[in-house]
């Protein structure tokens, strides 16, 4: 019987994060642009993202040309941590209710379960960054951290998410040094 396995190349590509743009024209000035999203986010190696939910700036734009209009972009998209071994879909908050509410997310939920069937990973569908954020990623408390950090970074001149990053890489030489001495 051949191995079916991945190799854990395969898996890197598999989990890596993956961008697309979207067209958009302003409504006032009537400018075009076309803002990167994410199809595919991995957060160990894009933990910007992260902040980016809590924060609810994931996925927004402003018009380049008049900066007078923001939108919030309704990109469907599949988050992975790889520490929880966990693949979240996420979707527009609206469609749970347009689409059908519980049906809705069994279908969606059955839809990504036979997508990962083949990886260790636990997966689940959330509508909306408040639904995500509640579910997975440590609700108001996570949410005021990340807040907090956004402060000091404005005071620190830093961009945004950059601090969420230094801890992230931080935090993976802490645990690489501990695989290598274990």
């Amino acid at each position: 019987m051949p191995d079916t396995s991945a190799t854990e190349e395969e898996v890197k590509n598999r989990f890596a994060t993956e961008y697309t743009e979207v067209e958009l024209i302003c409504p006032r000035c009537h400018a075009q642009w076309s803002p990167p999203v994410a199809r595919f986010v991995n957060i160990e190696t894009h933990p910007m993202a992260k902040e980016g939910i809590l924060r609810k700036s994931m996925h927004r734009a402003r018009c380049p040309s008049c900066k007078a209009y923001e939108l919030e972009i309704d990109q469907i998209f599949d988050y992975y941590d790889p520490d929880e071994k966990l693949v979240l879909q996420f979707r527009p908050a609206w469609e749970f209710k347009a689409g059908g509410g519980e049906e809705m997310y069994w279908r969606r939920l059955e839809a990504l379960i036979e997508k990962y069937s083949e990886d260790d990973v636990r997966v689940d569908v959330v509508f909306g960054f408040d639904d995500m954020i509640a579910k997975h990623l440590g609700g108001e408390e996570a949410v005021a951290a990340s807040q907090e950090r956004a402060v000091q970074e404005r005071a620190e001149g830093k961009a945004p998410g950059s601090i969420a990053v230094e801890q992230a890489a931080a935090a993976r030489a802490e645990k690489d040094s501990g695989d290598r001495a274990g």
